[in-house]
């Protein structure tokens, strides 16, 4: 029987170019869908959104901790990387597409966003130590709301309030990992640096121009600056407790710390009629740290035949001792779990598509908002897919992932919103360290 490896390699092909097509398709139009399109609401307490569910394995919940393998850097626990190819460089990015629709008991609307969501990399440094280093982000901010309340005292005056905010945290990271029979062990050094502004606007209204004559603007601006290190520890455990079956036990955690922080505030006001510009406040920079707190997060991912891999994680970080300029913000803790499942039908099977691994995934999320009362909570529910390419020496992954969920509620007037996320994860092995034989 002859197989034809050209007809084959030609169906990968295409089927890859047409995801690529949709992902473009998806995602670039988003860039500059509009002014107020930058992201959640929720996202203006404290650092911002913390990254719930990204990396490789967005497309199984978000898992990590217990997950390694030889195709992906899971750079969200550094103990895996001893399970890459020691003869292989790798280089991993990831960009995100997302739509979201936001409502409330009275009114809706929708955004769109596109961003990278990682970079890294990551090669054998010795024989016994295996190395990444690469960027990612910790936490974003993005929010653009306008909406306007009555002035108290009277009948039919106003005032349009803007708040809007922009920025993050983004991790510049450098790991590694060594193995001690079954034990993996692993740290990432990271440096965290980002800037957060924040601004608020109010405008007053009034039914005739006659009154504006005396009428200002105030603006205000609030720039925090964060620039410190973190280190993040990870350990695996991976036994076989059958002859076709295999274990993996793993854990990160991360120290409680201080970042150096660094407050710029000014206020002013402007003349309605003249625009001429007066500054109210112009504080001296206040320096001080934000409290980062203690987290960890906790997996076990069992693989059967290298065909089936079922995973479960938790993940904890204890905001509710959460400070900035020794200042608690009265959040709750952070809480998360994950479940997730992957099937690879063939390794070495006759069919392409045989070779993919498809993947499904669950998480839920308790954050760290509570507002009136409420919690801010967000469930989703992920599938997706990773199709290698082989070519000469070297090897292209692609995966792809879908992610639908819901964060917030409507309750006692607030936001919920309702979000389907494209992931695109390109992971490119290339043969730098293997020895070529002639025969």
């Amino acid at each position: 029987m002859t197989i034809n490896k050209k007809n084959r390699t030609s169906k990968q092909v295409k089927f890859v170019v047409s995801a690529l097509a949709l992902m473009v398709a998806c995602c670039f139009p988003t860039v500059s869908f509009s002014q107020n399109s930058s992201g959640t609401p929720y996202s203006m307490y404290g650092l911002g959104m913390l990254k719930d569910n990204y990396g490789p394995y967005a497309a199984m919940g978000g898992v990590s901790s217990a997950m390694r393998d030889g195709n992906n850097i899971n750079f969200l626990n550094p103990a895996s990387y001893t399970a890459l190819d020691s003869n292989r460089f790798y280089l991993q990015f990831g960009i995100d597409g997302e739509y979201v629709q936001i409502s409330t008991h009275t009114e809706n609307m929708s955004y769109k966003v596109a961003q990278n969501s990682a970079l890294c990399m990551a090669l054998r440094f010795h024989r016994y130590v295996y190395g990444s280093f690469g960027f990612n982000q910790r936490a974003n901010i993005g929010y653009d709301l306008y909406y306007y309340r009555v002035i108290s005292g009277t009948g039919n005056e106003y005032y349009n309030q803007h708040i809007s905010g922009a920025g993050g945290i983004n991790d510049c990271y450098v790991g590694l990992a060594t193995k001690f029979g079954n034990l993996s062990i692993g740290a990432n050094a990271s440096i965290l640096f980002g800037n957060i502004e924040k601004g608020l606007t109010l405008t007053p209204s009034f039914p005739t121009s006659s009154s504006l004559d005396n009428s200002y603007n105030i603006s205000s601006q609030t720039r925090t600056s964060i620039t410190d290190f973190l280190i993040d520890m990870g350990a695996q455990y991976s036994f076989r407790p059958t002859a076709f079956s295999n274990l993996t036990v793993g854990a990160t955690l991360n120290l409680p710390t201080h970042f150096n922080a660094e407050k710029n505030y000014l206020a002013y006001k402007i003349n309605s009629s003249t625009s001429v510009q007066e500054v109210l406040n112009n504080e001296t920079p206040q320096k001080g740290y934000i409290a980062y707190p203690f987290g960890f997060k906790t997996g076990v991912a069992y693989n059967y035949k290298d065909r089936w891999t079922v995973v479960g994680d938790y993940s904890f970080l204890q905001m509710s001792k959460y400070e900035e300029f020794k200042k608690s913000q009265d959040f709750d803790d952070y809480h998360k779990g994950a479940f997730g499942l992957s099937y690879l039908p063939a390794r070495n099977g006759r069919f392409w598509w045989q070779h993919n691994s498809y993947n499904f995934g669950l998480y839920a999320v308790s954050s760290q908002l509570k507002l009136k009362d409420v919690s801010i909570n967000t469930y989703g529910i992920t599938a997706g897919v990773q199709i290698p390419v082989r070519i000469a020496y070297r090897e292209l992954l692609l995966g792809i992932a879908f992610d639908y969920g819901i964060r917030g509620t409507q309750e006692n007037g607030l936001i919920r919103e309702q979000y389907g996320k494209i992931r695109l994860n390109v992971a490119f092995k290339e043969t730098w360290f293997a020895k070529r034989k002639i025969y």
